[in-house]
C-alpha cells in the first residue's frame, strides 16, 4: 500500500479480501467491529458496488 494515495472502497475492499484469514481476524479487531457487523458492511458494500465491480472485472 502506498500511504500518498487516496483508497477508494473498492481498492479497500480488493485488499481485504485478499488478507490470509488471521489477519481480516486482526483488522476486524482493529476495527473494534463484531463479526456480524462487520460482515453486514462488506455486504452493504459489495451491494452498493456490485455494478462496479462488475464492470472492472
Amino acid at each position: 500500500m502506498d500511504a500518498q494515495h487516496a483508497y477508494t472502497a473498492e481498492e479497500v475492499l480488493e485488499i481485504v479480501n485478499t488478507l490470509p484469514p488471521k489477519e481480516k481476524e486482526t483488522l476486524k479487531s482493529l476495527l473494534l467491529l463484531e463479526e456480524a457487523e462487520f460482515e453486514r458492511l462488506v455486504k452493504e458494500d459489495f451491494a452498493k458496488y456490485d455494478a462496479t465491480f462488475k464492470a472492472l472485472a
